[in-house]
C-alpha cells in the first residue's frame, strides 16, 4: 500500500469516528480550518523539496549552549 493510500484511508476512518480516533465533530472542523489554512498560506510552496540544501543552523544542547 502506497503512503498515499494509506494517508487517504487513516483520512476517511479519522472523518467517520472510527476507533481508535473517535473524534467529535467539532475537532474535524478544526482539522479541515486548520489545513485550508496551510494550504492557503503557500508554505508548501516555500518548503524545501528532495535534493534543496537545508540552511545553515545551530543546535544548542539541554543548557542552551550551542553544540
Amino acid at each position: 500500500m502506497t503512503l498515499q493510500a494509506r494517508l487517504d484511508a487513516f483520512k476517511i476512518d479519522f472523518e467517520a469516528g472510527k476507533p481508535p480516533y473517535n473524534v467529535p465533530p467539532a475537532v474535524i472542523e478544526i482539522v479541515h480550518r486548520a489545513t485550508n489554512e496551510l494550504i492557503e498560506s503557500g508554505a508548501a510552496a516555500r518548503a524545501l523539496k528532495a535534493g534543496d540544501k537545508a540552511p545553515l543552523f545551530t543546535l544548542n544542547d539541554s543548557q542552551g549552549h550551542p553544540t
